[in-house]
């Protein structure tokens, strides 16, 4: 059964909530919301968590950097994704604890489990706090505990500074170190492409700690990036034009049974060592790549080829490093063509820091400056 949704923008105040939800909620009793939250709005959430509890209906969500439409990003209100039924759906805190993914592991098999035999496999549709330090040894678990029986696709939320903040909820909760997980159906069909191409120079991550590069081939990692920004693309980088740099030429770990894993460098420490969005397990190979301009790379088509022409809404994940490489300008263009070459009327979803296929193996891959999208069926409905 595909999943049905209705859709809408809406202000994060308790009438406008009312308005739109208690109609909605009367006609369509199994059904419940995902919310998607923009950071500036953080402090609203509570709203939304009363009034959804005074009409029983259920609620999960995350808070993000902004929110993704057709005419392009808003910082403003809340995205309601109401889901004329609610799949199963759970909050976990505490994920930075070691029994955490056991928890996850166990829940999630108690659905598959309940599911008919026979069947495709569902989708495993995970929001993280981008805050946890641990997100990659989390994904690695998850892939051990419950194999190839699903399909994983998500997305990290916070803020774009990586400052942390509450960004994962539920009814009653807001909480950090947080995750929301769903079980979506196997026609959800996920996509995550970023398009970047590869270059003929390659490295070894030869030390690492966790999301830090300290060495590449036994060096300083900045000065091997440095290098190879002038040699290979005859850009000229120093300290304090780092950042600047590295989110329009970002590292990649190549794996033969995985979409390309794009590590954007965020900081820049006194040793030489870089930190990264997401975990860079030692002895990686590593490449520099050029991010492509929009109409660039086949990221698109590659979407669209995927998930086929249809005028239903696309739920979308669009990551903000992309964002902040290719511009407002350029990430509207982008979604414009996103909408154009599958065909959906409109967008719902939210800038991420950080998104999740399933590689050739059927485990979990974490990305940046990858674009996430899902196929939902409209719902005629108010």
């Amino acid at each position: 059964m595909p999943l049905v949704a209705s859709p809408l923008h809406c202000p994060l105040r308790e009438t406008e909530l009312n308005a739109v939800l208690r109609p909605w909620a009367k006609l369509n009793p199994e059904g419940g919301v995902l919310a998607l939250v923009p950071a500036a709005e953080q402090a609203q959430v509570g709203v939304l968590q009363q009034v959804c509890r005074q009409l029983r209906l259920p609620l999960a969500g995350a808070v993000f950097p902004a929110l993704v439409t057709e005419a392009g990003e808003r910082r403003d209100g809340v995205m309601l994704v109401r889901l004329a039924q609610m799949p199963p759906i759970r909050l976990f805190t505490g994920m930075d604890l070691p029994e955490a993914a056991d928890q996850v592991v166990t829940q999630v098999a108690a659905w598959l489990d309940a599911l008919p035999p026979g069947g495709a496999e569902p989708v495993l549709f995970s929001i993280f706090d981008a805050c946890l330090g641990n997100l990659y040894a989390l994904l690695r678990q998850l892939g051990r505990g419950l194999d190839d029986r699903v399909v994983y696709a998500g997305a990290n939320a916070g803020q774009e500074t990586f400052q942390p903040l509450d960004c994962v909820f539920d009814g009653d909760i807001l909480a950090g170190n947080a995750l929301l997980t769903m079980l979506l159906p196997s026609t959800s069909r996920p996509s995550v492409e970023h398009g970047f191409s590869l270059p003929v120079r390659i490295m070894r991550a030869t030390r690492t700690e966790a999301n830090r590069i300290l060495t590449l081939d036994d060096r300083p990692a900045f000065d091997v990036y440095r290098e190879a920004l002038v040699e290979d693309y005859g850009q000229e980088l120093s300290v304090d034009s780092f950042y600047g740099h590295s989110v329009h030429f970002p590292l990649a770990i190549l794996a033969g049974d995985s979409l390309v894993q794009v590590r954007i460098p965020v900081v820049l420490d006194a040793a030489g060592g870089l930190t990264c969005v997401g975990e860079v397990p030692e002895g990686s190979i590593i490449v520099i790549i050029r991010a492509p301009e929009v109409g660039e790379s086949d990221c698109i088509d590659r979407i669209a080829d995927h998930l086929g022409v249809s005028q239903d809404t696309l739920l979308t994940f669009y990551c903000a490093g992309r964002r902040l490489h290719l511009g407002p300008d350029g990430t509207r263009r982008e979604l414009a063509d996103l909408c154009r070459q599958t065909g959906s009327a409109h967008l719902a979803g939210a800038l991420s820091l950080g998104e999740i296929s399933t590689d050739g193996r059927g485990a979990p891959a974490f990305h940046n400056a990858a674009l996430l999208c899902l196929r939902v069926r409209d719902q005629d409905q108010p």
